[in-house]
């Protein structure tokens, strides 16, 4: 377990970089093209992006929540919590706000209003994930 962990604090500046542009691109590309896509390709075309861009985003926030876990406990200075409190906000604002919405969205398919908030909230997990790339870059 520990070789998990330092690798995880090695590449931690990688890793945070990797989610800074995951969350850019959903950001400036993916959410806006939401509102192009026609109400009846809609339906299926948004549970395939759902189910494809977890590959991608689940494993580097677990990696992220862990690899800043771990430097709390083994480092505990100010940057390393400083990076989980950002790292908290994304999870937070992703399971409880953008999360929803994608479930709703499935569910009842293409609504304006829904769209238009997962694209205005997302910024809120932009800052976040800017703001554990700049710790992770001081550190490093």
């Amino acid at each position: 377990m520990s070789l998990v962990l330092e690798f995880l604090n090695e590449h931690a500046l990688s890793i945070d970089f990797a989610m800074f542009l995951l969350i850019g691109l959903v950001q400036v590309i993916v959410y806006p093209v939401f509102r192009e896509i026609p109400e009846d390709r809609f339906a299926s075309w948004h549970p395939r992006y759902c189910n494809q861009i977890g590959w991608f985003v689940l494993p580097l926030m677990f990696a992220q929540l862990m690899g800043s876990l771990s430097a709390c406990f083994f480092i505990g200075e100010i940057l390393s919590w400083t990076h989980l409190f950002f790292v908290g906000v994304a999870w937070s604002v992703t399971f409880f706000v953008s999360a929803p919405c994608h479930r709703r969205l499935m569910k009842e398919g293409k609504i304006d209003s829904v769209v238009e908030r997962l694209i205005r909230t997302n910024y809120w997990r932009v800052l976040a994930w800017s703001g554990t790339l700049v710790c992770s870059w001081i550190q490093y």
